[in-house]
């Protein structure tokens, strides 16, 4: 079995910060306006870092397009997903921040990790990458729809790399988070779509998942925009430091 290790975003910086990007999430389950994003955003939950971060120090993983390996080969199958994410910082009037390295990492379609001796995929170097935030604070990323694995609901791996925490220790998970996806989308995706139906429904849920019922407490559940035949769009703040 691997041990690697929920709904409550800005969802005012999203629609007014990030111009309407697509898939945005909840807060609190009000909408306000841009000008309300300004001044008040939600400190990100922690989320463990896990045993499969790899501090990829080639600069080809600066990179916004990470489902392949950084020569191109393995381009990974999946549902496709378009991420974004703005970083705020909850200590100055939730400004955006520039310069902060958000890396981004997760499993494939059939719940595999790239660049992992345990997995067979040494070298290979596919779903994981990073940006660095411009002046909007904002990073896109292109991936795919994680697959899932025994002992884990789906979910997505961030480290957010800020003044907050520079760390980039393999156990050290001071400014990691998890993101996870709406139960039905999953079910649905798990039964309908190759090549994630080969392997069927995870019987382990979003609500029995330890990481996402106690560390993140539901709160970093993207909202997601499409559908599985065409792709998904989400958006989401992380509000620094993480805690």
């Amino acid at each position: 079995m691997k041990s690697d290790e929920g709904r409550l975003f800005n969802r005012a910086s999203a629609l007014g910060l990030l111009g309407g990007a697509a898939g945005l999430l909840l807060n609190g389950g009000g909408r306000r306006n841009a000008e309300a994003a300004s001044s008040a955003c939600a400190v990100t939950r922690e989320g463990e870092i896990g045993p499969y971060f790899v501090d990829e120090g080639v600069p080809g993983f600066n990179r916004s397009d990470v489902r392949s390996n950084l020569n191109g080969t393995s381009r990974q199958a999946g549902v496709p997903l378009t991420l974004t994410v703005q970083v705020l910082d909850t200590k100055a009037a939730c400004a955006a921040m520039s310069g902060v390295q958000v890396d981004l990492w997760h499993c494939n379609a059939l719940g595999v990790y790239s660049d992992e001796a345990s997995e067979g995929t040494s070298s290979q170097t596919w779903l994981r990458g990073y940006q660095v935030t411009g002046p909007s604070g904002t990073v896109t990323f292109t991936t795919i729809f994680p697959g899932w694995y025994r002992g884990r609901t789906t979910h997505m791996h961030l480290r957010v790399r800020s003044k907050y925490s520079a760390a980039s220790s393999t156990s050290d998970g001071r400014n990691t988070t998890q993101f996870f996806f709406p139960q039905d989308v999953i079910n649905e995706i798990s039964t309908s779509m190759a090549p994630y139906r080969t392997r069927g429904v995870n019987l382990r849920t979003n609500a029995s998942d330890y990481v996402y019922s106690s560390q993140t407490k539901g709160k970093t559940e993207l909202e997601l925009s499409g559908s599985p035949g065409s792709g998904y769009a989400a958006s989401a703040s992380i509000g620094l430091p993480i805690t």
